[in-house]
């Protein structure tokens, strides 16, 4: 049985509620997952698993400081081997003036760049949950989503 670890950092419980979902599709394809806060997670303990997702809040186009300061200790522990899924939250646009502007404010996309780096095997490509505003919600069937996502990757990882 495949043993992954979903790791997040949430502000306001929405990308936590993400990581749940995700954690309990891999677990519906037969996967053994542990599902944790950033603050929760010894990097070192990573090489123990086969599979790792990571996911934040997208702050200001980026991932939040506690989920930055999380990646820069990725630097430290040999994670070549690992499988692996970014993900976010994030809201789509921003206002600029009168204009929408549609920007890649992807906390996923630095994240899976530093899984990269780190020679882990992205098994699917990053993938992000919209909220609404700041704070949410999460946009209707978000959560089901992640559910098929999990359920997908671990049937691939089999």
């Amino acid at each position: 049985m495949m043993r992954a670890m979903v790791i997040y950092d949430s502000n306001y419980g929405n990308t936590e509620r993400v990581a749940r979902a995700l954690a309990q599709g891999l677990e519906k394809g037969g996967a053994t997952v542990d599902c944790l806060k950033i603050d929760q997670v010894d990097a070192g303990d990573l090489r123990g698993y086969e599979f790792i997702a990571i996911g934040g809040p997208t702050h200001m186009i980026r991932p939040s400081k506690a989920m930055k300061g999380f990646l820069d200790g990725l630097g430290a522990v040999d994670l070549k081997g690992l499988k692996g899924f970014a993900f976010d939250t994030r809201n789509e646009s921003r206002m600029n003036g009168r204009q929408w502007l549609v920007l890649e404010n992807s906390a996923a996309r630095v994240i899976e760049g530093v899984l990269k780096r780190r020679k882990v095997e992205i098994v699917r490509p990053r993938h992000s949950a919209k909220v609404e505003g700041r704070e949410g919600p999460l946009d209707d069937g978000t959560e089901e989503e992640f559910i098929e996502i999990g359920a997908e990757i671990a049937s691939k990882l089999r």
